[in-house]
């Protein structure tokens, strides 16, 4: 209030001074009224204007710092009795987690069975962190054993479906007898004492291994024929008792044929579509006698291979019926260097008629 006052009185003083002391000038110049009072009395009533604006401007500046001086107290004030406590955060107590049980024989036997889905038995297994105790894996098989009640569960299955599951058996006779039933199903056999154009052998895509005895003193020779009639490979031509290996590339599923001229003796003739689990690890030695084929695995790189034969008749060995190491008649030593393209199993097909040796080394 006092500072509209103020405010109020000293625009008047300025502006009353100011008229005040325009009109004495006129009368001074003008009028020719030299009297000087009036002038003098215009400009104190202005400087006294002023006066008033500079104190009103002094007020004006400590209300602005009062008022501001009490904002930051109210602030910190409101901030002080505002603000919210930190709450206070209990610690939960950690949830039990319920142990899993390990199933019972009987149960596992119940929920794992031949011909459910393989996914039934590994997420079971993984239920329950069960282990397995060894495992096997042929011919595209598995073979696994799991201890549950100090008992042994022998499990077999492909990539699919479970398709054995026995208690208190042994391992390893479990994986034997699946074994050989794969291997009798990839077996054809023929037996006979004459000459025999053989009814259609079916035959997949890829390779077979032809195994042939003969006892008898003429001619012995195995043909292998497609369903056309084509012969596709000479397997076996010689005099005499016979007892050998012969392999052969399969380029398509189909019907094939034997012709076998063998009437001098009785002869049997296994073909073979798989490949013997045990195979020889080079580099190292193979010895052998006859036409034999050999199953190997080696890493890739170049080696050297020696060979000898002290037979009478035509030597040759082959890397998988493809790349020709040797091939001479009678005894024989040499040696020459392979590279191998890749770490893999490869076959040496051999022909001989007496004691030959093979020795691979970097």
């Amino acid at each position: 209030m006092l500072e509209s006052v103020l405010a109020f009185t000293a625009m008047a003083l300025l502006i009353g001074g100011a008229a005040y002391g325009l009109f004495s000038v006129f009368r001074y110049f003008i009028k020719k009224d030299i009297t000087p009072f009036p002038i003098i009395l215009g400009g104190s009533i202005f400087i006294a204007g002023i006066w008033l604006i500079f104190i009103l401007g002094i007020l004006e500046t400590n209300n602005q710092e009062a008022v501001t001086n009490f904002e930051e107290e109210s602030t910190v004030a409101v901030t002080e009795d505002e603000s919210e406590p930190e709450p206070v955060i209990e610690a939960e107590e950690p949830e039990e987690i319920e142990e899993v049980q390990e199933p019972s024989v009987e149960e596992f036997l119940q929920d794992v069975q031949p011909e459910d889905p393989i996914s039934n038995y590994k997420d079971y297994m993984e239920f329950y962190e069960l282990q397995i105790n060894r495992g096997y894996t042929v011919y595209d098989l598995e073979f696994d054993e799991v201890t549950i009640e100090n008992r042994n569960i022998i499990v077999v299955y492909d990539a699919d479906s479970i398709i054995e599951v026995g208690v208190n058996k042994d391992l390893d006779q479990v994986k034997n007898d699946h074994v050989k039933r794969i291997q009798e199903e990839l077996t054809t056999t023929i037996e006979g004492s004459s000459d025999m154009g053989t009814d259609a052998i079916r035959l997949e895509k890829g390779f077979a291994i032809v195994a042939s005895t003969y006892n008898g003193s003429s001619n012995f020779a195995v043909t292998l024929q497609n369903d056309q009639g084509e012969m596709i490979d000479l397997l076996v031509n010689e005099i005499g008792n016979y007892s050998g290996k012969s392999f052969v590339w399969i380029e398509n599923t189909g019907d094939y044929y034997l012709n076998i001229n063998g009437n001098q003796g009785n002869w049997t003739i296994n073909v073979m579509q798989y490949r013997p689990l045990e195979t020889e690890n080079l580099p190292g030695d193979i010895k052998g006698k006859g036409d034999d084929v050999v199953f190997f695995e080696i890493d890739k790189g170049s080696y050297q291979i020696s060979f000898s034969h002290n037979g009478d008749s035509n030597f040759a060995v082959t890397v998988n019926k493809v790349d020709l190491l040797v091939n001479e008649i009678g005894s024989y030593e040499g040696s020459q260097r392979y590279s191998f393209e890749e770490s893999s199993v490869y076959v040496f097909v051999v022909t001989a008629d007496g004691d030959w040796s093979i020795n691979v080394k970097e």
